[in-house]
């Protein structure tokens, strides 16, 4: 589990989300935390969407989707998965 801050929100990577993280490309690996960084400060900018027909946050980055839940008391992000958009819904 590891913690990021910028500004005043956070985001806090679960362990099979991380998992799946130490398994891909570093250039993938890369972008996704580059998506992450741009998310915590401002999330317009990214392609950030609610989930249909259950509860989280999608963000999408090329073929990824990384799955997070928002505690917006804590300013937090919960990164709980990330897989290929076919995978990581089930």
């Amino acid at each position: 589990m590891s913690i990021t801050n910028l500004n005043d929100w956070q985001y806090l990577i679960l362990k099979p989300a991380e998992r799946y993280l130490r398994r891909i490309q570093p250039k993938s690996r890369q972008r996704i935390f580059d998506e992450l960084d741009k998310l915590i400060i401002d999330p317009t900018q990214v392609n950030f969407k609610k989930l249909k027909g259950r509860d989280g946050y999608r963000l999408r980055v090329g073929d990824y989707r990384v799955l997070i839940q928002v505690q917006r008391e804590e300013r937090l992000f919960i990164v709980t998965n990330i897989g290929s958009r076919g995978d990581v819904y089930k």
